[in-house]
């Protein structure tokens, strides 16, 4: 069958998201079945009329839960359940879009899709190919797609976001940008949550070259955690901006400049100090990169913008080359 052509270390990663699906599910049908009014609260929504249609779809999505745990704990039976919940990630958006667009809902629910829906494409159709030679290229290009898209990222955020962002002081004129320009500013931050998928997927492509399972997983999970910091803060800026801008902009930052670009790092040094082919001027390009990660943390902390400027600046130049460097080298190394 498919599933035994998946090696020791994709099977470990695809137990590891697919029992995170199934805690996601499960908690959010008994969020929505135990409190369904709480999730209008939330998204500043009028409570629905008639609950129950809610608590039923929570049910849904909570039998969901129980598909993914199955799949978790028999990758050899799991196709047809990751391919149906695939399906509905796939039409989940396509509705949330009709319905944004109806004005039914405000955008400021893309965070339930992205959470629900948009993170959960990658992986599952990873699984959905493997053992065919289209997922082995795709797998084979993680440094290189990783590389290019966190260097579109990074133009994004030069050329079209940084007039929304903290380097520009004024509060009044950042929210006047981002409502004169929004389709560029959600193009934008779109971008950088597909850079952050592209950069967990590298990180176990890195982990799979590693001799220790030990390290490669530990680095998986703090990645993904940094992934939930990061697309949560991005889904923010998407939805909640520029209207919600003295709440949701501030939490934003310390999602992503704080949280998840520390656990990025941190995530980045087990994998180094688990990479023994790792030597000389590469080493040290790593280990400068993880300094300004772990410095990008502390000014945000900090409230330091200058330092925070500076310190992403010197990340998004350095970043894509070392990527490409690294696969290279890793590939070399390959038995």
């Amino acid at each position: 069958m498919r599933s035994l052509q998946i090696n020791d270390d994709r099977a470990r990663n695809y137990r590891i998201l697919f029992l995170l699906a199934a805690l996601y599910n499960l908690g959010f049908g008994l969020w929505a079945g135990l409190l369904p009014h709480s999730f209008f609260f939330l998204f500043l929504m009028d409570p629905p009329r008639y609950p129950a249609i809610w608590q039923c779809l929570g049910m849904v999505i909570g039998l969901y839960g129980l598909a993914y745990g199955y799949a978790a704990l028999r990758l050899d039976r799991a196709c047809p359940f990751i391919a149906i919940g695939l399906i509905g990630k796939i039409l989940g958006p396509i509705g949330w879009v009709i319905a944004v667009g109806n004005g039914e809902w405000p955008i400021r629910t893309f965070t339930l899709i992205c959470f629900n829906d948009l993170l959960w494409w990658l992986p599952f159709s990873l699984f959905l190919l493997e053992g065919s030679s289209l997922g082995d290229r795709i797998r084979a290009c993680a440094p290189y797609a990783c590389a290019l898209l966190n260097a579109i990222a990074a133009g994004a955020m030069l050329l079209i976001l940084r007039p929304g962002t903290e380097a520009v002081a004024d509060l009044v004129e950042r929210a006047g940008y981002i409502a004169q320009n929004p389709v560029l500013w959600r193009g934008g931050w779109a971008l950088w949550i597909a850079a952050a998928l592209s950069l967990l997927a590298f990180y176990a492509w890195w982990g799979s070259h590693l001799s220790s399972p030990g390290p490669a997983s530990a680095a998986f999970l703090i990645a993904v955690a940094g992934i939930a910091c990061d697309c949560l803060a991005e889904s923010l800026y998407i939805g909640w901006l520029p209207e919600h801008m003295d709440v949701a902009a501030p939490l934003g930052t310390l999602l992503t400049g704080a949280a998840a670009n520390g656990l990025y790092t941190l995530a980045g040094i087990v994998l180094t100090l688990a990479t023994r082919s790792l030597k000389g001027a590469l080493l040290v390009w790593t280990w400068i990169l993880w300094i300004c990660g772990l410095s990008l943390t502390v000014s945000t902390l900090c409230g330091n913008v200058t330092a925070m400027v500076v310190s992403t600046a010197i990340l998004m130049t350095l970043f894509s080359p070392w990527v490409v460097v690294l696969g290279r080298t890793l590939k070399r190394s390959d038995p």
